[in-house]
């Protein structure tokens, strides 16, 4: 018997869940056929079948984690594996729906869809090439097919969790990697918050929030570049980048997202918003490429959007520092001394202090500020 161990499907993952099986104990497969739908902390990607073959055993079912390097898939005695571990298709492949199946093509396919989304249309029964896509770029959702489903019958294990049973149900995909994060936050890092305003009131009608807010951010890297930081507390060591590589919060009801841009000091306005609207788009369908989820050197947040003045964010290793936005508020505020209406921002600020002084996190606090009082 020849045992397949499970690939790590990103950069140092620790485990996967079984999202939906695409084959089972007895058939025979070939090489690159896919195999297993896997939920990965922010995506979910095809394992391909690393040999042609016969398939003994599973290791588990949907809904299980599976450990990097687990046992995982075994297969009868036969032809040598192929090395096509690394040959994964992740969620932001497009598949195209043939007479003989579903395989994966390019980005202009007619019809495009993740493999959960696949998974789903295969057991409800349902011909892809007849859903209306209603998700980003002409992506076929989950929803999408649920809807074109004229017996749904039962949902898979993966979209009913929790909602059959009372009581306590596992926390899965993002919210797992999130909960393991805040986790690693609480035992590592040394946080201290500080709290300020910003008078915005020089602001034009219609600014674009977000890209004012990186701009100051920007202007505070280059006074305190040490806030643009990873640090190692094991070794204890500390990495000052160059690079703004900005970490953008995203909530989503399955969890918080933080795609980055990178380089973002050196990029456009119109591009970052670009960027921004396209993440938006991705994260809501599950389609953000793993790359664009790793390398952040300093994380923004926009609490204000929902409720909320101020908050104690929370600094993810190996970032140091993290800003967060406040809902804008008028407030009457002395102004050459008469009394006047101006919009105020609020801010707070949170860093490691294992790695940040006091003093570092004030005059990067107040450069941000001066940035934003100007129109």
């Amino acid at each position: 018997m020849k045992i397949f161990h499970l690939p790590d499907l990103g950069e140092g993952l620790p485990d996967a869940e079984i999202r939906e099986w695409y084959v089972k104990e007895g058939d025979e497969v070939k090489v690159d056929q896919p195999l297993v739908a896997m939920e990965t902390a922010k995506a979910v990607v095809d394992v391909p079948a690393p040999r042609a073959g016969r398939i003994v055993k599973l290791y588990g079912k949907a809904g299980d984690v599976i450990k990097t390097g687990a046992p995982f898939i075994e297969f009868a005695d036969g032809d040598r594996p192929a090395t096509v571990v690394g040959n994964l298709e992740s969620g932001d492949t497009v598949l195209r729906e043939s007479a003989t199946g579903i395989t994966p093509t390019a980005a202009s396919s007619n019809i495009k869809a993740i493999p959960a989304v696949r998974a789903l249309a295969k057991r409800l029964n349902v011909d892809l090439a007849q859903v209306k896509p209603t998700g980003a770029g002409g992506q076929i959702t989950l929803e999408d097919v649920e809807g074109a489903s004229p017996h749904p019958g039962p949902l898979p294990e993966y979209r009913k969790r929790g909602s059959e049973e009372e009581g306590y149900s596992p926390v899965r995909g993002v919210r797992r990697a999130m909960a393991l994060a805040m986790t690693q936050s609480h035992s590592e890092v040394v946080p201290i918050t500080l709290v300020d305003d910003a008078d915005i009131h020089a602001w034009p009608e219609k600014t674009d929030i977000t890209l004012r807010v990186i701009r100051a951010l920007i202007a505070g890297c280059k006074a305190e570049p040490s806030l643009n930081a990873w640090f190692d507390g094991k070794v204890m060591t500390r990495k000052l980048h160059q690079e703004l590589h900005l970490g953008i919060a995203i909530d989503t009801p399955e969890g918080l997202f933080v795609p980055v841009l990178k380089n973002a000091a050196t990029k456009s306005t119109e591009i970052l918003r670009g960027e921004i609207n396209r993440f938006k788009e991705q994260v809501k369908d599950r389609t953000v490429p793993q790359e664009d989820l790793k390398g952040a050197t300093f994380v923004l947040s926009n609490v204000g959007i929902f409720a909320g003045r101020y908050a104690s964010p929370i600094v993810t290793p190996p970032t140091v520092a993290i800003l967060a936005t406040g809902r804008i508020r008028e407030e009457v505020v002395a102004h050459n001394g008469k009394a006047e209406i101006h919009k105020i921002l609020p801010l707070s600020l949170t860093i490691d202090h294992r790695a940040i002084t006091g003093g570092e996190a004030a005059r990067f606090l107040a450069a941000v500020i001066a940035d934003l009082r100007v129109p």
